[in-house]
């Protein structure tokens, strides 16, 4: 595995600290993501992933995962090989797990409206506003992805 350029260092470095804020991400979460958007190979495995950045092996198995479970990598699986290789997903799935953490938070506003009394005005306000506003946002994402396809010429 060929060492990091100080340039790409930086640039997953940036990667690293922007999902710390932005997301509360781990660090080292956000620099598993930028390895994997700026190496130039379909897919790394765990222990190239472990070199590249210095880290633990429980470290990036338990990232790996995190970032599964938000929809920012995927894993990739090698006929005959039983290592763990991984991807940064690609644009519409970053959408889709997107509108899926969506459709559960819908949930929720439909299960914290269930709960309630008849006098509640003031919570099942708060409640409605955020659903509705979620199915809003959920709805404009089929339009997104659409015309998103259509810039690029094709899906």
């Amino acid at each position: 595995m060929n060492a990091l350029t100080a340039e790409k260092q930086k640039f997953i470095e940036s990667i690293g600290m922007a999902c710390e804020q932005m997301f509360g991400f781990p660090r080292m979460a956000g620099r598993i993501w930028g390895v994997l958007l700026i190496t130039d190979r379909e897919h790394l495995s765990s222990d190239e992933l472990m070199e590249l950045l210095g880290a633990s092996r429980g470290s990036i198995s338990t990232l790996t995962r995190m970032l599964e479970g938000v929809g920012i990598v995927k894993r990739v699986t090698v006929p005959g090989e039983r290592r763990h290789y991984f991807r940064a997903a690609d644009a519409e799935a970053l959408i889709q797990a997107e509108r899926a953490s969506l459709a559960s938070f819908i949930q929720l506003m439909h299960s914290g409206l269930h709960r309630l009394g008849k006098g509640e005005r003031i919570a099942k306000s708060r409640l409605n506003e955020f659903r509705d506003f979620m199915e809003f946002i959920s709805g404009e994402y089929e339009e997104l992805i659409e015309r998103w396809y259509k810039r690029r010429g094709g899906r």
